[in-house]
């Protein structure tokens, strides 16, 4: 079978890659034309690299991950973010899940059932993922099962990253969360690391207020990066662009997922790997902070225990600015 399926009910289209991790390389609103995904600005070397044409030009784990990274949407588990250990094994940057093969189970014109086991933790994730009939929404859900007779805790994180023509003009960011945490161990940052601000306000070091719903225009530059908190009427985010009169929403089960990361790279790092080429965003359902002396995953499954971690990612028209 090829390692592409596309699923299309003629108001989405999905593409995903089952042969790395799943990734979900394009989500298209068929009316509009407009693909929401992030493309990386070295996506025909990631590409080649993929497709066995060239080899990755590092042996660090960091920085092959980030050359075969296409853009899209990945899984990341057993571990989101740098390379750490998690209950004994050594696993790299973003973890396992969005590297490996995934096996396919079923799919049609609208839906897939994929099924990978992992080898750094026993952990068997088994993925539903059905197009809506009549409306331009994904409903996936990952039932995860451990394998083992022991208790192991684990990440378990989606990263969906919006780009292209959907970040061009007037965008506006919504969500659930009442806080939003910078990362510790990021220099740099919108805000002092390590600091907590009422969403969707931060203070920033020069004494000004970032309104962060606020989605800078591309003349300006802005890195940020940390984690959303605290929610209210369900765990959800949104990104709409006025211009366009689309929105993508994010929505999702918080019982183990009660984070979600929230990363902007608009422009903004002149150096490796972006050199300010990269204008993405990125709203992360996750089951653990990013970083920092109290990261601590919740999902933590007892011997033979499974449970289900449903979301649905939608795009959604409104009346656009320029018809107002």
């Amino acid at each position: 079978m090829d390692d592409f399926i596309t699923l299309d009910n003629g108001r989405m289209t999905v593409l995903l890659d089952v042969g790395r991790g799943a990734d979900i390389l394009s989500v298209m609103h068929v009316a509009s034309g407009v693909d929401v995904m992030f493309s990386t600005p070295w996506r025909s070397r990631a590409d080649a690299i993929r497709a066995g044409r060239t080899a990755p030009s590092t042996t660090d784990p960091t920085s092959a991950w980030l050359e075969g990274y296409r853009g899209g949407w990945q899984t990341l588990c057993p571990n989101a973010g740098p390379p750490r250990t998690v209950e004994g094994a050594p696993v790299g940057f973003h973890g396992e899940a969005a590297l490996t093969r995934w096996d396919v189970c079923a799919a049609d014109a609208t839906s897939a059932s994929l099924q990978v086991e992992l080898y750094s933790v026993p952990v068997r994730i088994d993925r539903t993922l059905a197009l809506r009939d009549d409306t331009a929404a994904l409903d996936l859900t990952d039932t995860v099962t451990n394998l083992s007779d022991t208790t192991i805790r684990f990440d378990y994180a989606q990263h969906p990253a919006l780009a292209g023509p959907f970040l061009a003009g007037d965008c506006h960011i919504d969500t659930g969360a009442t806080h939003f945490t910078t990362d510790p161990d990021t220099a740099g940052n919108i805000a002092a690391p390590g600091t907590t601000h009422t969403w969707p306000f931060a203070a920033a070091d020069d004494g000004t207020t970032v309104d962060l719903r606020i989605v800078p225009s591309a003349d300006q530059r802005r890195m940020a990066f940390g984690w959303l908190s605290d929610f209210t009427g369900g765990h959800w985010a949104s990104v709409t662009n006025r211009d366009l009169g689309l929105t993508a929403r994010f929505d999702w089960d918080g019982t183990h997922l009660p984070y979600a990361w929230f990363w902007q790279e608009l422009n903004d790092m002149p150096g490796y790997p972006w050199y300010r080429r990269a204008r993405v965003l990125a709203i992360e359902p996750a089951s653990t902070q990013t970083s920092g002396p109290d990261r601590r995953s919740v999902l933590a499954l007892g011997p033979d225990e499974t449970v289900q971690l449903p979301m649905t990612f939608s795009i959604n028209e409104i009346r656009a600015s320029n018809e107002r």
